[in-house]
């Protein structure tokens, strides 16, 4: 499993799970606890994104614990800069996924000498009005930590294929537990949440000099295909992949194609 498995000089949690080439930092998606990735999130990791490990140092994050009330995107970001100018030591290709690509920006315009390249996986400079409102109604359930609720609305949300609602349900409210775990609060996921739902980065992508690859589902419904498209437009000389019939788990329904474009970036 994994080399390393804690936290950074500055308190940032994170496995390294792999040594095999240059540095990919990988900022996950919002997290009902923020602790080091557990074993299960590293073995999804392998099992999904195995041809990376292959062929990069993967250092997988998670976000600073007990986040005071109205911390942004941009704080995290700074948090995730300090961690590689201590903790890498050299500059590193960026992955942000969904909720994690909104740091991701941050950090490419406002610490360009860190990052290498950029990926924004299943992500775009703002969420549609959907995105928000599914958003807002996880980050409630988490402030009253109404966990079983919490788990079969975040399973219907994420859900795609043909697999019956009920079907969801019952899995989430037998298993929700074990897959996502149960916080000691709900206050560091409504906070992440929180930023999302306020994020809106358009201005600072036009100074993003990275190459950039921006990928993503064309069906993706928290962000849309048309802010996907416009996170692309914005971004000079960003590459924009839009993954036919794709939803917002693109890496896990095309995960070889997924993977296959992202290796292509890295590598040329």
């Amino acid at each position: 499993m994994a080399i390393f498995t804690g936290y950074s000089t500055n308190g940032v949690p994170y496995a390294k799970l792999s040594d095999s080439g240059p540095a990919l930092v990988v900022f996950t998606g919002s997290e009902l606890e923020h602790q080091p990735p557990t074993k299960t999130a590293q073995q999804g990791f392998y099992l999904g994104l195995k041809r990376l490990t292959q062929t990069h140092s993967i250092y997988l994050t998670s976000r600073k614990q007990n986040l005071p009330k109205g911390y942004t995107a941009q704080d995290m970001s700074s948090d995730f800069a300090e961690m590689i100018r201590k903790d890498i030591c050299r500059p590193v290709h960026i992955m942000g996924m969904s909720s994690g690509g909104s740091s991701a920006m941050h950090l490419a315009a406002d610490h360009p000498d860190l990052v290498n390249k950029l990926v924004l996986a299943m992500t775009g400079y703002r969420l549609n009005p959907n995105g928000k409102l599914v958003a807002e109604l996880w980050r409630d359930l988490a402030l009253t930590e109404n966990w079983p609720a919490l788990y079969q609305r975040m399973g219907i949300d994420v859900a795609e294929g043909s697999t019956p609602e009920w079907v969801t349900r019952l899995m989430m409210r037998l298993f929700g537990k074990m897959l996502l775990g149960t916080p000691k609060s709900g206050s560091d996921f409504a906070i992440v949440l929180d930023s999302d739902i306020n994020l809106d980065v358009a201005g600072k992508l036009p100074s993003i000099r990275q190459p950039t690859l921006v990928i993503g589902g064309e069906k993706d419904p928290f962000y849309g295909a048309d802010n996907i498209r416009e996170t692309a437009r914005l971004i000079p000389n960003a590459k924009l992949r839009l993954l036919k019939n794709g939803g917002h788990a693109v890496v896990k329904t095309q995960t070889k194609a997924f993977e296959t474009e992202i290796l292509k970036f890295l590598q040329n």
